[in-house]
């Protein structure tokens, strides 16, 4: 059996996936409390440290790292601070990010927890409230035409933001299909 699983991870190792979705940044802010606000019955939070992962669709790429396959990511990023941001942490994780579209002034999906005596104390959500355009639709499948003969898997993660709507699914897998790459949907149950 060891053996098997030993031949299997080698197998996966060399295989290249990709990964399309909707792709955020998770922040963590850990801190400890030890008073009330005067202004509001609210902890404050004294801030100790802060983290950063991918999140969402980025999350998915990271946990396919470890076992050591090219993974690539595909989804839209602002021009902002926090896509900036999620860029530097996919590159640091060994997630290619050349196929990320910045798009001028879309916001970077960001999740901030606030973390006090391990607990969440509070979640901030940025988001968008719209689906993306035609045209960065077709910028997101063009940068797919170009890749998918080089790819073995496609995950296409959809967490109700907006990205995968059920014409962008039809088109991935046509595209997957011509090239002959498998392909696994992870669909939101919001989204039918």
């Amino acid at each position: 059996m060891e053996t098997e699983t030993r031949a299997l991870l080698d197998a996966f190792s060399r295989q290249r996936i990709l990964v399309i979705g909707d792709v955020m940044l998770d922040r963590f802010i850990w801190g400890s409390v030890s008073r009330i606000s005067p202004e509001a019955p609210v902890p404050v939070v004294e801030v100790q440290r802060e983290s950063f992962y991918p999140g969402g669709a980025a999350n998915v790429a990271r946990n396919l790292t470890p076992f050591q396959a090219g993974v690539d990511l595909i989804g839209l990023i602002g021009d902002d601070d926090n896509g900036r941001l999620l860029r530097q942490v996919l590159n640091d994780n060994g997630i290619g990010v050349d196929h990320l579209l910045e798009i001028e002034g879309f916001t970077t999906i960001s999740k901030t927890r606030v973390v006090a005596r391990h607990q969440q104390v509070v979640r901030i959500d940025r988001e968008r409230k719209t689906r993306p355009t035609a045209e960065q639709i077709g910028r997101l499948t063009d940068e797919l035409c170009k890749v998918a003969p080089e790819l073995d898997g496609l995950v296409i993660e959809d967490y109700g933001k907006g990205l995968i709507t059920q014409e962008l699914v039809d088109e991935v897998c046509a595209i997957a299909r011509e090239a002959n790459v498998k392909v696994t949907v992870d669909p939101n149950p919001k989204n039918p």
